[in-house]
C-alpha cells in the first residue's frame, strides 16, 4: 500500500499536465481547422463528471466461499479484498468482503457490473451516489462475457448512463473511467482508447477495449464513458505486469444483457461446498509438479454437494469437467458454468493415488 501512496502525486501531476495540454491543444486545433478537433471535442470535464457520476454505484460483497490467494496475480479486477486481508481470513475464514463498481442501465434499479464481481456473492450491497446503502440481487447473467446484471429497489426513479454504440469508437479518443478502486468510491480517470478488438484468451467472445485511463482492483464492473457521456465500454480486465492497460468489454454487449430475462433463470449457478486453498510452490515441488496446479479442499461443508459425493479434507482437486485446473479461481470459474442438478465429473489425489469423484451440484444457500 506504501508504494501506491508515494506514486500519487506523480500520477496526479502527470494527469493535470495531461489535461493542461488537452485543453490547450483542442483551443488550439479550434481555431485552426475544425477537422482537426477531437471527436466529440473535449468538454469541461468538471460539468460532464458531475453529469455522469450519479449513475455509477459501488458494489460490495460477501462470498459464501473463500479462496486463498492465488499462487499468481489474476488477470481480472476479481474485487481485491483490501489492506487487511489477511487479518480477516484468521478472524473469519467463512466470509470475504469485496467490492467492484456497476452502474444504472434505466431508472427502474436495474445495475450492471462484471460477473466476476458477483461470482459467489452470498449478500450483495450496493452504495449510491447519495451514499444510501441497500441490498440487491443478481437477475441476469450474460451467457458469452463477463457481465451481469443486478436489480435494487427504489420508490423513485433513478439516474441512468446513456450506452453508447461502442462500433464507432476510434483508437485515439479521449475516454473517462468512474468507478471504487481499493474502496475508494467514485474515483473519476481520464486516458484515450488505446487499441480495438484486443484478443486476452479468456474467452472465445474476447473483443475488449484497451485504454490507458487509470483502472484498479475495484474498478470492475465500472462505466468508460466517452466524451459525449455515453458508456462504451464496461471496465473488466488488465494486465498485472503491465501499466496503463486496461480493457473494458464493449458497450454493444450490454443490449444482448438487457434483454436477458431478469427471472434469475441466468443467475443460478452450481454449488460445491467447499473451502479451497491453492498449491504453494513448495508444495508443487513436493508433488513433482513443474508449476503449481489444482486445488485443495481445505474443509468440506456438512450437508452439501460436495460431502455428498464423498470429497475429504485434504484432496487435491486436479481436473473439472474436462480442463486441468490451476487454482481455486479456475475451479470456481468452471463451476460457475452449471446449473444445480448437473453432474460435474472431476479428478482428485487423494494420498498418492487419483481418482474419479461424480458430483451432483447443488444451490448456494442464501
Amino acid at each position: 500500500m506504501i508504494s501506491f501512496l508515494t506514486h500519487w502525486p506523480a500520477r496526479i501531476s502527470f494527469s493535470l499536465l495531461a489535461l493542461f495540454l488537452c485543453t490547450i491543444s483542442v483551443c488550439v486545433a479550434q481555431e485552426q481547422s475544425s477537422k482537426t478537433v477531437p471527436r466529440g471535442g473535449c468538454p469541461d470535464l468538471i460539468e460532464l463528471i458531475k453529469e455522469l457520476t450519479p449513475a455509477v454505484v459501488n458494489i460490495s460483497i460477501e462470498r459464501h466461499m473463500l479462496q486463498h490467494s492465488s499462487t499468481e496475480p489474476p488477470p481480472l479486477f476479481r474485487s481485491k479484498p483490501g489492506a487487511l486481508e489477511d487479518q480477516s481470513r484468521t478472524k473469519d475464514r467463512f466470509q470475504a468482503d469485496s467490492v467492484g463498481s456497476g452502474f444504472f442501465c434505466d431508472t427502474q434499479g436495474h445495475i450492471v457490473t462484471n460477473a466476476h464481481v458477483v461470482e459467489g456473492a452470498g449478500k450483495i450491497l450496493v452504495t449510491l451516489s447519495t451514499g444510501r446503502v441497500t441490498t440487491a440481487r443478481l437477475v441476469a447473467v450474460h451467457p458469452k462475457v463477463d457481465l451481469a446484471m443486478l436489480k435494487i429497489a427504489s420508490s423513485s426513479p433513478l439516474q441512468k448512463a446513456k450506452i453508447g454504440d461502442s462500433a464507432g469508437i476510434q483508437v485515439g479518443e479521449w475516454v473517462v473511467a468512474v468507478g471504487n478502486p481499493f474502496g475508494l468510491g467514485r474515483t473519476v480517470t481520464v486516458g484515450i482508447v488505446s487499441g480495438k478488438g484486443r484478443f486476452l484468451g479468456l474467452g472465445p467472445d474476447d473483443n475488449f477495449i484497451q485504454t490507458d485511463a487509470s483502472i484498479n482492483p475495484g474498478n470492475s464492473g465500472g462505466p468508460l464513458f466517452n466524451m459525449a457521456g455515453e458508456v462504451i465500454g464496461v471496465n473488466t480486465a488488465i494486465i498485472a505486469s503491465g501499466k496503463g492497460i486496461g480493457f473494458a468489454i464493449p458497450s454493444n454487449y450490454l443490449h444482448e444483457l438487457i434483454k436477458l430475462p431478469t427471472n434469475g433463470e441466468f443467475a443460478v449457478r452450481g454449488w460445491l461446498g467447499i473451502y479451497v486453498e491453492d498449491v504453494t510452490p513448495e508444495q508443487a515441488k513436493k508433488l513433482g509438479m513443474g508449476t503449481p496446479r489444482g486445488t485443495w479442499v481445505d474443509e468440506v461443508l456438512t450437508s452439501t454437494p460436495a460431502q455428498n459425493a464423498g470429497l475429504k479434507k485434504g484432496d487435491l482437486i486436479v481436473d473439472a469437467d474436462g480442463k486441468q485446473i490451476k487454482n481455486g479461481r479456475h475451479l470456481s470459474k468452471v463451476i460457475s458454468s452449471f446449473k444445480p442438478g448437473d453432474i460435474l465429473k472431476m479428478k482428485v489425489i487423494r494420498g498418492r493415488q487419483q481418482q474419479a469423484v461424480d458430483i451432483v451440484l447443488g444451490k448456494s444457500p442464501e
